[in-house]
């Protein structure tokens, strides 16, 4: 298939008026528990790249969908009349430049805040409780509340940083512009990570009551930490949990009502927003 070709039959794909833009933005990526993706494009473009490559480790299929995307980039340039070439020139002199130059000072400052560094703290502390008996999965079977709990905290880990990391990067690049609207991709971000805490918190317990874990047990740690770094999360971000998620905070997009609405686009308060809201005057 031409670059053409590929271009056209990608932009018909994704003007499928059934998908709900930016929905994978703010979900926790655990495809085979969602009810969504048949009206999600990034799970259908996956489902079109195994079905036309097969499967591939991470880091093979990072590298060619980073080549699949500059190729529709160009042919998209190409399509819209844009200079390709000196496009792309003008991108590499840039990066070039940017090498050369200091380090970001915000990038510095973002990953060394405190509520990031306890973020990846947390997520190494998990790994290292949770990985070992993961790993004797093969020899030893696990109740299934077990075995979820034991997904559910290892899924999340490395998730949780991020999207701190991206809710505080937001913060940073648009300051009080994120700050005033409540969708928002920091407060999007920080909605994500929250949601991702009461999940994990949720499996630890679920390990404590059928390990009958002491209250004074190092193994509470972990999910103590997590619950401080949610509530600095709520006291940074106090307006997150009223982002409204593209679909899954959507009852009538949910219920299979079509939308055409970006991600950052106002939406209706929700029914928890508005009775917030209410209680808040009293």
């Amino acid at each position: 298939m031409t670059r053409a070709a590929d271009l056209e039959a990608h932009l018909s794909r994704a003007s499928d008026p059934v998908l709900i833009p930016g929905i994978y933005n703010y979900c926790h990526r655990r495809c085979d528990r969602c009810p969504f993706t048949g009206r999600c494009f990034l799970y259908r473009e996956n489902q079109e790249e195994a079905r036309r490559h097969g499967e591939r480790d991470a880091g093979e299929e990072g590298g060619v969908n980073l080549q699949e995307s500059v190729n529709l980039m160009r042919s998209l340039c190409a399509h819209e009349g844009i200079d390709v070439e000196q496009t792309f020139g003008d991108a590499h002199s840039h990066d070039a430049a940017r090498e050369q130059a200091p380090p970001n000072g915000a990038i510095a400052a973002i990953e060394d805040d405190p509520l990031y560094v306890q973020s990846r703290s947390c997520a190494a502390a998990a790994y290292a409780v949770v990985d070992p008996l993961r790993q004797l999965s093969p020899f030893h079977e696990w109740p299934r509340d077990v075995a979820d709990a034991l997904d559910t905290i290892s899924w999340h880990a490395s998730e949780i940083p991020a999207k701190i990391y991206r809710a505080l990067s937001g913060r940073a690049e648009f300051g009080s512009a994120a700050e005033d609207s409540i969708q928002s991709d920091s407060n999007g971000s920080a909605k994500v990570a929250r949601l991702a805490i009461r999940e994990s918190c949720a499996a630890w317990e679920t390990l404590f009551a059928v390990g009958a874990t002491p209250r004074d047990a190092s193994i509470r740690q972990t999910h103590d930490q997590l619950e401080r770094i949610d509530r600095e999360l709520a006291g940074r971000f106090p307006r997150a949990m009223e982002f409204v998620r593209p679909g899954f905070d959507e009852p009538e997009v949910a219920a299979g009502a079509l939308t055409s609405a970006a991600p950052f686009e106002p939406r209706r308060p929700t029914l928890g927003s508005r009775l917030r809201k209410w209680l808040s005057r009293r």
